[in-house]
């Protein structure tokens, strides 16, 4: 194919240009995939705090009621809905806890650790003990990793819980859990039977954690259990719909960053055909006035553009690669409480966005070589060949 000759043979005639112009490209691609990268890993570190950490959908008491009476039922209605993995009945409540001359609030919630574990997997977040501890004899509390600092207490230690008008009840602390989220400061956990003796409630609870098998289906089914039992149902999305929407927004800034950055690199592009454009004048005449059609023209300088572009993304996916794999070596710390319990910086390689910065990137080459490939299609070749 004639074009193609021509077209590498024009490329080859400006080195230095080509190579710039290629570099240029490259440093883009690979630009683009470290920011995909740590924004995939900011997002997976935000679906997996947000989601594995809380119940995929939360049920709640009916309006105008406190609590949920009779739950058994209303548990087997909800495990009859498909997708329904697990579910996790529980108390919350309001108490102080206190150990010697310090004293912490805290959201006391009484819990089935089994079925609980089911639904949150409490149990990966153990640094200390274990969560099945509240299934065993005696009062038995876990308590988040930054509560138990701010204590001063560790395995074992005895805290007294109260809440106004109730009776102080001691709790033996037999585990410490930590799942990098504001919760470590606020959090305790106990039995479910326990917590309901210490608030003197009977066989009635405040909620039920339920697990599902596809996280993004939670608000249909959570609107369906709203529909067929008039408690409230709440999906993660909506409880957290301002964090999915701060994503949302910071996707969508980067986007135009994306684009301004491959803008860049396809001016480089553009420049340096159209330089040879200016150059081969009097070539193109030549071509033209031996019959060669301004389609087939138009053909050589794209293909300029698609052959530059095409090195321009494997040498940029290389160095995107490499760069990732080197970022991952390290660890870039972070403060954890600006970044939703995220110590450092998330590294994350998925295909995808190889994929997607490659084409992103051949898409605006081939649009910055239109203007020089019109321009020289568009040429008179009589003018072109005396021009020279």
């Amino acid at each position: 194919m004639f074009e193609m000759v021509i077209a590498l043979r024009h490329i080859k005639s400006r080195r230095r240009q080509t190579f710039f112009s290629v570099i240029a490209v490259a440093l883009a691609v690979a630009m683009i995939i470290i920011f995909m990268s740590m924004l995939s890993g900011f997002m997976k570190n935000i679906i997996d705090v947000t989601v594995e950490n809380q119940p995929h959908i939360t049920v709640s008491p009916k309006v105008k009621e406190d609590y949920i009476f009779l739950y058994h039922g209303l548990e087997k209605f909800i495990l009859t809905q498909g997708g329904v993995i697990a579910v996790s009945p529980y108390y919350q409540g309001q108490a102080a806890l206190q150990y010697r001359h310090k004293a912490e609030g805290v959201a006391l919630f009484g819990v089935i650790p089994e079925y609980e574990d089911r639904v949150v997997q409490k149990e990966r977040h153990m640094i200390a003990g274990d969560f099945e501890s509240l299934s065993t004899p005696g009062n038995h509390i876990i308590l988040g990793s930054k509560l138990a600092s701010n204590l001063g207490v560790n395995i074992g230690d005895i805290v007294t819980a109260r809440f106004p008008g109730g009776k102080p009840t001691d709790f033996t602390i037999s585990g410490i859990i930590q799942t990098g989220t504001a919760a470590d400061e606020t959090t305790a956990y106990a039995n479910l039977k326990k917590v309901q003796d210490f608030y003197d409630t009977g066989d009635i609870i405040t909620g039920i954690g339920i697990r599902v098998s596809d996280i993004y289906a939670a608000d249909k089914l959570a609107n369906e259990i709203k529909r067929g039992t008039d408690y409230e149902a709440v999906s993660w999305m909506e409880l957290n719909s301002q964090i999915l929407s701060l994503i949302k927004t910071q996707g969508e800034f980067v986007v135009i960053l994306y684009i301004l950055i491959f803008a860049i690199s396809g001016f480089g592009i553009a420049n340096i055909l159209i330089m040879i454009v200016m150059e081969k004048v009097g070539e193109i005449g030549m071509l033209m006035a031996m019959g060669t059609s301004r389609k087939s023209i138009l053909f050589i300088f794209l293909l300029e553009a698609s052959i530059l572009g095409i090195a321009g993304v494997m040498i940029g996916i290389v160095l995107g690669y490499l760069s990732d794999l080197l970022l991952l070596s390290f660890t870039i710390p972070l403060p954890p409480e600006m970044y939703y319990g995220l110590d450092h910086m998330p590294i994350l390689i998925v295909p995808w966005n190889f994929i997607t910065a490659g084409v992103f990137a051949m898409i605006v080459n081939t649009i910055a070589g239109i203007y020089p490939a019109r321009r020289a299609a568009k040429m008179d070749p009589v003018e072109a060949i005396h021009s020279v």
